[in-house]
């Protein structure tokens, strides 16, 4: 736990960083350029195009070249694709940079989600992926903050605040992907930092449950795409994104109107409260799941949440009220990933199980690409009543989760010793 999660939680939050900077650097940078609104529109969808296509074949060169070689090289790739970014000239070095950017981002989501599959059973995979994607949260308050500040104050031999934005922030995530070829290990058999007997009862574990469920083959697109329990995770993760990406293009509309004297710093204060409240709940549903063993109400029950929490913030006129929606909002729209994520490992085979990963991650950029789009349209054409669209996509995925799939439920189990089962 002590020896992997902090690291991976410190690689997504600069993978976080990486790819929402360039809002901020839009606020000098589009001046500069002389970029327009649709020309920063296709440059922000350069990011999601690439990443979409690129999740597949990014974890077929996981399986290929090892968790460890994979995750460090990508890491370096999309920190100086970023660092690079300081340089550019026009809207066309912008858009390239974007797009480079999805390519390699596009293999480090699917391909952690696996890797901690690859050292933790299956009853601890909720916390882990919890603790891992607190990164979220915290990005969340951080990130604005300190972006704006540097974009504001930082102006070095002559060069704006927005290429410094970029330099800050990208040549540390270079740094830290060499750090990961030297931190990262590949499988458990391969920790030196375990003793024997703690590598053999690690590896029998994890053996046990990929013996449980079936036998190794050689992972193929079409094994992918076959799979119906697949299928059904997909459409739920979409549902789910489309919903949170939605959201993010309401809330701060709906939050500067909850007073008419609330200032854009305060509206960016409020806005930090549903990722401080996911902070503290993200870790302990995580725990809770694990504890019991149960996966599909701890996955759908925060979805659930989440819509209500989105409905007292858009419905709801009194401003205490709307504060608490807030945060069942935050609690509810980032809480559901541990359980969730702890689901396809338990489901499906250990064969084909980082492209599985990465067809579902996929289908994220998918769901948040479609709901922009529609909500556009319905609030053009509908006003507020594009808010319906949040709740509806939310109870849908829900329904996805409870309805269509059956997932065991995971027994927590002890180890040959306390002392080695805790190691």
């Amino acid at each position: 736990m002590w020896k992997i999660v902090p690291f991976a939680f410190i690689l997504y939050f600069f993978n976080y960083l990486d790819r929402v900077n360039v809002g901020f650097a839009a606020l000098q940078m589009n001046r500069e350029l002389d970029i327009s609104p649709t020309q920063f529109g296709t440059i922000a969808s350069m990011f999601f195009a690439s990443y979409l296509l690129c999740q597949i074949p990014a974890n077929f060169a996981l399986q290929r070249l090892g968790a460890r070689r994979w995750i460090s090289f990508i890491v370096i790739v999309w920190g100086a694709v970023t660092a690079l970014t300081f340089f550019a000239q026009t809207a066309t070095h912008v858009a390239i940079a974007r797009l480079l950017l999805g390519v390699f981002e596009a293999g480090f989501f699917p391909g952690m989600i696996f890797y901690l599959a690859c050292w933790f059973p299956a009853r601890e995979r909720a916390k882990v992926t919890s603790f891992f994607m607190m990164a979220i949260a915290f990005s969340s308050v951080v990130a604005g903050p300190m972006s704006g500040w540097i974009v504001e104050h930082v102006h070095m031999a002559g060069y704006g605040g927005w290429r410094w934005l970029f330099a800050i922030e990208g040549v540390p995530t270079i740094l830290l992907g060499g750090l990961a070829f030297f931190i990262l290990v590949d499988a458990p058999a391969d920790a030196k930092w375990l003793n024997k007997d703690q590598r053999a009862w690690l590896v029998a574990e994890l053996q046990r449950e990929r013996s449980a469920q079936g036998a190794d083959e050689q992972p193929t697109l079409k094994m992918v795409l076959g799979n119906s329990t697949i299928w059904k995770l997909a459409l739920s993760y979409m549902l789910i994104q489309a919903a949170s990406q939605a959201s993010n293009y309401w809330l701060p509309g709906q939050v500067k109107g909850f007073a008419a004297s609330l200032t854009d710093t305060q509206t960016g204060l409020i806005m930090a409260l549903p990722y401080v409240c996911a902070m503290i709940s993200m870790p302990l549903w995580g725990a809770h799941s694990d504890r019991t063993g149960e996966r599909k109400w701890h996955a759908a029950l925060p979805m659930l949440l989440a819509g209500v929490g989105f409905f007292v913030i858009a419905s709801v006129p009194s401003m205490s009220l709307r504060m608490a929606g807030m945060a069942l909002f935050g609690v509810g729209i980032l809480s559901f990933y541990g359980p969730y994520w702890a689901i396809p490992p338990a489901m499906l085979s250990p064969a084909g199980l980082a492209l599985s990963i990465a067809f579902i991650n996929s289908c994220s950029s998918l769901g948040g690409f479609l709901a922009n789009q529609a909500l556009g349209h319905v609030s053009q054409a509908y006003g507020s009543y594009g808010v319906f669209m949040v709740e509806a996509a939310l109870c849908v995925a829900a329904f996805c989760v409870l309805v269509t799939m059956s997932i065991p439920r995971q027994t927590p189990k002890v180890g040959p010793s306390a002392q080695t089962a805790n190691a």
